[in-house]
């Protein structure tokens, strides 16, 4: 059974994405409302212990659990649970930057500036819709790998939720993958998608004409609102979060597709988040309604009766305060957030982490009387999206930074820690730092290394990192010379050339390799390519591959980083490492363990 079946339900992720009724949702939209409460869609993401944001240059930074390579490191190494860790980039190929993100439980995708999406983590069961269910991103030189979305199409809107994936085409039609154990998929069976060959993804019928505009996913089930704002679901149905007044399962029989939720006369979805059986909306009025389990008082009623699993019962409305409407909403395995249209956030369901930001562990919506609780953001502070994922709440604030709060076992909330925030008394997001986004930055120029073109050379300002440089052309024979002087050359870095290109320690291979630049070739690459063959009594024992990064020096392209091997080579072995990449000559390395 995949990693989300009932018995686990808890592991699941839902995600928010905002839009403009009525045309395909754009990574950034805003939703139709004020300056003030516009929502950056797609930019946070999060799900079962790992986060990931979209920075404003494009760049995706994720941080938390690690342990099937969903942070695209080429390791299994967690990230922000130790002293000094915060976040790390993603590598999209080069010179490509994301313009969304969407994290499930053990894998996540991006969209990408030119439409195409990218995956990368688990594919036990078709995740990464390659054919196969081999991971990516947990050994040394993965990445991440493309989605085929058909011919000539591209990706305006992502979801991933638990073992499975929907994107959203350019044509407004809806494509999804991986597990499809509960109906999820909404084939009118249970074969999963993506992990046998020539298999990738597969269309979502949603009726004759209609199109998507937002998306959304959790471990065992999909919804969609359609371009007239109708909102259709599909999948499990255990506890009515597919509101149709039964617990009848939509998508895993024959005929099946999905279905149509009711919101009322006359009303329509803006935006819609799933969470571990069940399913808030914010309707075209702001208000908020809600279907499905509510254990921990998730549809904020008072009370712990699930709503959408009895004749008649369809989704309930939430109380989020006298006049109070909302922009966002998202959901975890157990509570739910919105934000408001005054840009600050209202939550409720289950706290046992702290994921409400109360200072305490109370449970918000399952006592008479109690509906939803305002969190302390900050003195004048408001958010512009927001993801709750497990035990834990994200929100990116208007300034644009990102601060988490609640469970923190993995490192999820980017603190370089495994303390919990917000179990405890005084413990508000008001009080938590926010999460470091940027990557190292060698020249200072305000440009991470990991996007910046020209790393070792402040930019002065520049978006690529490099010296603004002058296009005009050499003025004619006896012309005058321009005012305008010519640009002065970049400082080449002092030479740090080390004394071995390549160690050997133990089983970890070390790399400081200078790089002879290619004829005719200007400048240096951002990474070169290592492909490492261990040879022992003339059979070659072992192989790896690795993403080496380049830094530029007076000697040339400096190559470092570091290769972990399965184990320690045993005596007698020779590696030998081959170094390849634009810009550079191919180079040959060895070291032997003697």
């Amino acid at each position: 059974m995949p990693r989300t079946s009932a018995c686990v339900a808890a592991t699941a992720v839902a995600w928010v994405l905002l839009l403009l009724a009525g045309a395909p949702a754009h990574a950034e939209q805003s939703a139709g409302t004020t300056a003030q409460t516009r929502q950056t869609a797609g930019k946070l993401d999060a799900g079962n212990g790992t986060a990931c944001a979209v920075l404003s240059t494009g760049a995706v930074r994720c941080w938390g659990r690690n342990d099937t390579g969903q942070l695209a490191q080429g390791n299994t190494t967690t990230i922000g649970d130790t002293a000094g860790e915060s976040t790390v980039g993603v590598n999209l190929g080069a010179g490509r930057t994301a313009t969304a993100v969407a994290v499930a439980d053990f894998h996540a995708c991006a969209i990408l500036d030119t439409g195409a999406v990218r995956c990368w983590g688990q594919s036990d069961y078709g995740e990464l819709a390659q054919g196969n269910t081999t991971a990516i991103g947990n050994d040394p030189g993965e990445t991440t790998v493309p989605v085929n979305l058909g011919a000539g199409r591209t990706a305006t809107a992502i979801t991933a939720g638990g073992n499975h994936a929907c994107a959203i085409l350019d044509t407004g039609a809806l494509r999804c993958w991986g597990w499809n154990g509960s109906g999820q998929l909404g084939q009118g069976n249970t074969n999963n998608i993506g992990d046998d060959n020539s298999e990738s993804t597969v269309a979502v019928d949603l009726g004759v004409g209609r199109t998507a505009v937002a998306v959304s996913a959790d471990g065992l089930n999909t919804c969609a609102i359609l371009d007239t704002g109708a909102l259709r679901c599909w999948g499990s149905n255990t506890y009515g979060q597919l509101g149709q007044g039964n617990t009848t399962q939509i998508g895993d029989t024959s005929g099946e597709s999905t279905v149509g939720v009711d919101l009322g006369v006359g009303r329509t979805a803006k935006a819609v988040s799933v969470g571990a059986s069940f399913v808030c909306a914010v309707l075209d009025t702001g208000a908020v309604r809600c279907a499905g389990r509510s254990n921990y008082g998730q549809m904020a009623q008072g009370d712990t009766a699930s709503i959408g699993d009895t004749g008649g019962e369809t989704t309930v409305a939430v109380d989020l305060g006298a006049g109070r409407t909302a922009t966002a909403i998202t959901t975890g395995n157990f509570h739910a957030c919105a934000i408001l249209d005054t840009g600050a956030m209202r939550c409720w369901g289950r706290n046992q982490r702290g994921q409400l930001g109360q200072g305490n562990m109370t449970d918000i919506g399952d006592t008479g009387g109690e509906t939803t609780v305002a969190v302390d953001l900050g003195a004048g502070r408001t958010v512009t999206a927001t993801v709750g994922f497990g035990s834990s709440t994200c929100a990116r604030y208007a300034d644009d930074t990102v601060r988490c709060w609640g469970s923190n076992l993995v490192g999820q909330l980017g603190q370089g820690s495994t303390n919990h925030w917000g179990d405890d008394a005084g413990e508000t997001p008001a009080g938590i730092a926010a999460i470091k986004l940027t990557g190292p930055d060698a020249d200072g120029d305000g440009v991470p290394d990991e996007t910046d073109q020209c790393p070792n050379v402040s930019g002065g300002g520049t978006a690529s990192g490099c010296p603004a440089t002058s296009t005009t052309t050499d003025p004619p024979p006896g012309s005058s010379t321009p005012d305008t002087p010519a640009p002065r050359a970049p400082a080449p870095a002092q030479p740090t050339r080390p004394a071995a290109e390549l160690t050997l320690s133990g089983r970890t291979l070390t790399f400081a390799a200078t790089l002879r630049a290619a004829r005719g070739a200007k400048g240096c690459p951002k990474t070169v390519k290592a492909r490492i063959v261990a040879i022992r009594k003339g059979k070659r024992i072992a192989s790896a591959a690795a993403t080496l990064k380049v830094k530029r020096a007076a000697t040339g392209c400096i190559a470092t980083g570091t290769v972990k091997l399965a184990k320690a080579p045993p005596a007698g072995t020779k590696l030998t490492a081959t170094l390849t990449g634009p810009k550079v000559t191919t180079k040959k390395l060895s070291v032997s363990r003697s």
